[in-house]
């Protein structure tokens, strides 16, 4: 061990002495003449610049080992690229055309270039998304194909991917592992958009990457970047929603200097209850939200640091919440809009630090994260003076990794680990959960082989072992569960246009703590819940195919998936109740077949280039031999959205103006006890402005369920209580940066 210590202090000690910086220039592939204003950035460094009146630019680093480099610019393709850290001065010719997509990913345990990688992921900038009108970021995430939301109002929501949600669902801020109580149907995802630059998204069994729990698919969410070299941005953002008749304001500065970065973000947000298609409220669903976020990085030639913080706590209500045998939808409708919280409520923290390290040599890069989170969840019932429930989740966790590149391939190998403490305070009259103390470790290879210049092949193989031990004697419970996971993934691109995508992969997911002990009220998911110890670990095998064809004035993919699932868990309402609650326990089928169909496309043609369509289609269904389906399953859906943008001279830089269509299929493949969910449509409308003036103003607005249909969600929590979706509503957004030199720089 001491070895070990004593060479990881030298390499990240040990001087770099070599040329320290890279310079390059940019120029339009016709005219030949220089292309200012090219936002040059470098994501394994987190670095970005932009190129002068010359188009010239200068990296303020080197390194030794092939790096991914992007070159965007409004006008131009973007450039995707790898270079050496050391030579001679770098020159691009960009092409005239539009930047469509995000080309460069980070969630495949390497950061690379996503027409190189065998996993199938969605990758997606927040400021895209946001042009949706979106009030969470599970909301904003329902534009990717495969991907639901599941809400209980507005203030909690969380992501639901091909069908699988909770548990199945693992969630990465910055490649930090979000742990939040997840397994509740009515605790939020516990984080904001604020400060988040990308998402990227993996559909279906992920386990070789990150691990247990990733049967369902990961969620990677991504900071946006640091201040460009040597500047500083101050941004402040207000919003209003006439709907919930709640605003939100935000402040984010950002400094970079010399070789040193700094982000501080804060927001608040306050919302009242949102107003029904009828004109009347959803009862107590208010909720307000802070959130504070902190990072700080260095980099050497070579090696880079990280810290990040980040804290969110919000008050929500538990709207539909009863203990009433006989339930009366109506009494839940209110004609009055309030805004203080009201019990039942919930008071949720979610407290996250990490610190990051990573140090390149010719040919090889070592990673390590390490990171500590803390969820605290308390609810209210009937008084404030005891917490009904009051949960505590430690989290510690760990990720090693060791990268090896030859010229044609690149063999990862690493570990990680997680260590968990679930306290509850004596305080709470109940306990759902016991204290509990959870164990996980893994290790996991992968190696990726290009085979030529478009076809690679990739090889996976993890294995995991978890280990749940309750703290006290009544109930006591001592589980371990073990198993291997494998990945097999192939890409190649038979032409210039077209591009093929093919991977094999099985997940593994232990019972959680909540499936196999559960015994008490869940008021907030308004059932009585009955778990079970002799439940097993689900398994899954999913072949998953992509195929995306590519044109100068858009493209196409389809996306096709067919999964064996076995020993699937899942609540079956026994037809009982307890204290006005209906009673649920976790049960198992024994094999599952889960299957569907993702398709996009985008277009934009040569006629009319600033026009921009945008269509999407999911399908998904899961048969089993049970009488039967599972429960909350996603119906069919149909998305379309129209995008016209002008780019102007003036203080009006840019319009966007778009028109968003939801088609959303009745849902009668429903499970025992359940209700079916019949169709509907929306009809959003959204402008964006961009001005330049003393600054940058970014001027939102729109209108959202234009037509004020009455409609009620599938996956909706409100569901059972006969509450519909929010009625036609307006908001508006507008946010002012300002970038500046930072004293003492040109």
């Amino acid at each position: 061990m001491k070895t070990l210590l004593f060479w990881l202090c030298i390499c990240i000690c040990l001087p770099y002495f070599s040329q320290q910086t890279i310079q390059g220039k940019v120029l339009d592939a016709q005219t030949k003449l220089p292309v200012p204003e090219v936002t040059v950035s470098l994501p394994t460094f987190q670095i970005q610049v932009k190129t002068n009146l010359q188009g010239e630019f200068i990296l303020p680093l080197t390194w030794s080992d092939p790096q991914v480099l992007r070159l965007r610019h409004p006008d131009y393709k973007v450039i995707d690229t790898l270079i050496k850290g050391q030579g001679p001065s770098l020159l691009f010719e960009m092409r005239l055309g539009h930047m469509t997509t995000e080309e460069i990913t980070v969630s495949g345990q390497a950061v690379s270039l996503r027409n190189k990688s065998t996993v199938p992921i969605e990758v997606r900038s927040i400021t895209d998304l946001q042009l949706s009108g979106g009030m969470n970021v599970s909301e904003l995430l329902t534009k990717i194909p495969g991907v639901y939301s599941s809400n209980l109002g507005n203030g909690i929501a969380k992501p639901v991917i091909r069908g699988m949600q909770g548990m199945r669902v693992v969630t990465l801020v910055n490649g930090l592992r979000l742990e939040g109580q997840q397994w509740g149907g009515d605790h939020g995802l516990g984080i904001g958009e604020l400060a988040l630059g990308s998402v990227e998204l993996i559909k279906g069994p992920a386990s070789v990457l990150y691990g247990a729990d990733a049967l369902g698919g990961v969620v990677y969410l991504v900071d946006e970047p640091y201040a460009r070299i040597n500047q500083q941005t101050i941004d402040v953002q207000q919003k209003w929603n006439q709907n919930t008749n709640g605003s939100q304001t935000s402040l984010v500065f950002k400094r970079s200097q010399g070789n040193k970065r700094l982000l501080l973000a804060g927001s608040y947000a306050n919302h009242a209850d949102f107003q029904l298609p009828n004109g009347r409220f959803a009862q107590n669903s208010r909720f307000h939200e802070w959130v504070f976020k902190g990072s700080y990085s260095w980099f050497k030639a070579n090696q880079t640091h990280q810290f990040r913080y980040a804290f969110n706590n919000t008050v929500t209500g538990i709207p539909g919440h009863t203990e009433d045998t006989l339930v009366n939808p109506s009494i839940f409708q209110v004609a009055d809009q309030k805004r203080n919280y009201l019990l039942p409520a919930q008071f949720f923290t979610n407290q996250l630090a990490s610190y990051e390290f990573k140090r390149f040599w010719a040919g090889h890069e070592f990673n390590l994260l390490l990171g500590q989170t803390l969820n605290r969840l308390v609810e209210y019932d009937e008084v404030v003076t005891q917490p009904e429930m009051e949960m505590n989740l430690f989290n510690s966790l760990y990720q090693a990794k060791w990268t090896k590149k030859w010229s044609a391939s690149q063999l990862i190998i690493g570990a990680s680990g997680m260590l968990q403490y679930n306290w509850n305070s004596p305080l709470a009259a109940e306990q759902l959960l016991p204290n509990t103390r959870t164990f996980d470790q893994g290790v996991f290879s992968l190696y990726k082989v290009e085979l030529s210049k478009r076809n690679f092949l990739q090889f996976g193989l993890r294995q995991d072992l978890r280990s749940i031990q309750t703290q006290s004697a009544v109930p006591s419970l001592k589980k371990t569960y073990a198993s291997p996971n494998l990945s097999v993934g192939w890409s190649w691109q038979p032409s210039e246009v077209l591009s093929n995508q093919l991977n094999i992969s099985s997940g593994f997911r232990a019972p959680h703590l909540s499936e196999l002990l559960a015994d008490g009220y869940h008021h907030g998911a308004l059932r009585y819940e009955i778990g079970d110890t002799s439940l097993v670990p689900e398994r899954s095998l999913q072949f998953d195919w992509s195929s995306t064809l590519n044109s100068a004035h858009g493209n196409i993919t389809l996306n096709p998936f067919y999964a064996w699932v076995k020993d699937y868990i899942y609540l079956q309402p026994d037809g009982s109740t307890i204290g006005g609650l209906p009673v649920f326990t976790y049960r198992q089928f024994e094999l599952g077949r889960l299957y569907g169909l993702d398709l996009s496309a985008h277009y934009h043609p040569h006629w009319l280039h600033d026009l921009h369509w945008e269509g999407n289609f999911s399908y998904i269904n899961i048969q089993s031999g049970e009488d039967s389906t599972v429960s909350l399953l996603p119906p069919t859906r149909l998305q379309n959205e129209l995008k016209y943008q002008w780019s102007l001279n003036g203080t009006l830089r840019k319009i966007e103006l778009s028109i968003a269509h939801q088609w959303i299929a009745a849902q009668n493949r429903v499970a025992f006890q359940e209700k079916p969910s019949q169709s509907y449509q929306l009809l959003h409308l959204n402008l964006r402005m961009h001005f330049e003036k003393n600054g940058s103003w970014v001027l939102q607005t729109g209108l959202r369920n234009l037509t004020n249909v009455t409609y009620i969600d599938h996956l909706s929590r409100l569901k059972n209580i006969g509450m519909p979706g929010p009625g036609r509503h307006f908001y508006v957004s507008l946010k002012y940066q300002i970038n500046q030199p930072v004293k003492g720089q040109s």
